[in-house]
């Protein structure tokens, strides 16, 4: 969501003239922001920290993003040398044109609203979300559901492809929850007409919820050869007693069966989930629950995550933080090596498989990579000229937790 908003807020900039630039030469400095976590926010304020010495009275810092909502005005009280200039998100049309009159940007290369368009596009469908999880700030501030319009999803997906984009990626921080404002249906119906757009290799979304996943999302993935077989579905706990604590909204017979449905239909789907460890009231037992969950369903990745007190949530106001931070760490090790073991076995069924990559560009040692349709990075061994933006097949000649190596498949 962060990347989709700056993308977003580059491509206004970019088209008013401006060019992006070291920070030594630049005119303005511009920081998106997230406060998901404590240690997301304080990383802002060590950046504007880190800005007073690049202030002048010529240069301007500007701060979106989720921080400003959460702390609006207090930004240029607490930064005064810095008089930060607060762009809340989505919001990014006043503040192009309130450049206008402190800089001569008439010498900047122009370039059109799509200018941005890489191999892959992020599009917002949802803003905001309105579940009320105990754990989680952002419905403070992202704020209530905002559905973009069908047509206008659809629109933004075909310019993106037009200008160059192989993948598209649908967004929302519940993106299970959209249904389009003029009754064109939900993300079901989204999908299945963004995947018919010519010219558009790979569909991604995320990320999905389990209680708001509709069962026809699922046939629409199987049928489809350009939706992606990945599935990004937080389960954050493996206890009932937990998730109604959490206020998650579902229980795990639910989670279950749609994996198993999932994997029914689509027997080489990748799943993706979140996990926290340590939430109050998690028992021994609890967390074993949780533990046994991620034997049992063998998920390709795991977001592991220590529970900490988030200020302005419910848990953290009204639930009393009782596991100790030795429990949490033991329980997080735990869990992190259990995991490797499961993705490295797991990507181990790969080995001596052709699958197909979106080339996406080279890496530091100069070799080619991509993603396979399950999600997983892939590198290309004697790549050669292969460009980014093409789709070619590899051989899977090793696989290690996080990435498959192979050759061009003949």
């Amino acid at each position: 969501m962060n990347t989709a908003d700056s993308e977003s807020l580059a491509r206004k900039l970019l088209a008013a003239g401006y060019v992006e630039d070291s920070l030594d030469r630049a005119d303005v400095a511009i920081l998106n922001t997230c406060v998901v976590r404590q240690a997301s926010e304080d990383r802002v304020y060590a950046k504007l920290h880190e800005l007073k010495e690049w202030k002048t009275p010529e240069r301007t810092v500007a701060v979106t993003g989720c921080i400003v909502a959460k702390e609006g005005a207090t930004l240029g009280r607490r930064f005064p040398m810095l008089e930060p200039v607060v762009v809340p998100i989505g919001e990014y049309d006043d503040f192009v044109a309130g450049l206008d009159a402190r800089y001569d940007y008439s010498q900047g290369e122009a370039l059109p609203p799509a200018g941005r368009t890489g191999i892959s596009h992020f599009v917002r469908v949802i803003e905001g979300c309105d579940h009320n999880c105990t754990f989680c700030i952002v419905p403070k501030v992202r704020g209530r559901e905002r559905h973009i319009p069908f047509d206008d999803v659809v629109a933004e997906c075909r310019q993106a492809v037009d200008a160059g984009a192989k993948e598209v990626v649908l967004l929302g921080q519940n993106v299970d929850d959209y249904h389009d404002p003029n009754g064109r249906g939900g993300l079901a119906a989204l999908v299945a007409a963004v995947e018919k757009i010519p010219g558009l290799k790979r569909l991604r979304f995320m990320t999905s919820h389990p209680q708001d996943l509709e069962p026809q999302l699922l046939e629409v993935m199987a049928a489809s050869d350009v939706i992606c077989r990945e599935l990004q579905l937080p389960v954050q706990s493996g206890d009932d007693g937990i998730l109604k604590r959490m206020a998650r909204g579902y229980q795990m017979r639910h989670y279950r069966a749609i994996v198993e449905r999932a994997r029914t239909l689509m027997p080489d789907i990748g799943l993706v989930t979140d996990v926290i460890v340590g939430f109050p009231g998690e028992s021994e037992e609890a967390f074993l629950n949780t533990r046994r969950l991620l034997e049992e369903i063998e998920f390709d990745v795991v977001h592991l995550a220590m529970y900490s007190p988030r200020p302005g949530t419910f848990a953290a106001d009204r639930l009393a933080d009782d596991v100790p931070a030795a429990e949490k760490l033991r329980r997080l090790n735990d869990l992190l090596a259990l995991q490797k073991s499961i993705a490295a076995r797991k990507t181990a069924r790969w080995v001596g498989r052709n699958v197909q990559v979106l080339v996406e560009g080279h890496d530091e040692l100069g070799r080619v990579y991509g993603r396979i349709r399950q999600g997983k990075r892939a590198i290309v061994l004697k790549g050669g000229d292969i460009a980014p933006g093409e789709l070619i097949h590899l051989r899977v000649m090793q696989a290690t937790a996080g990435q498959l190596t192979g050759l061009p498949a003949a």
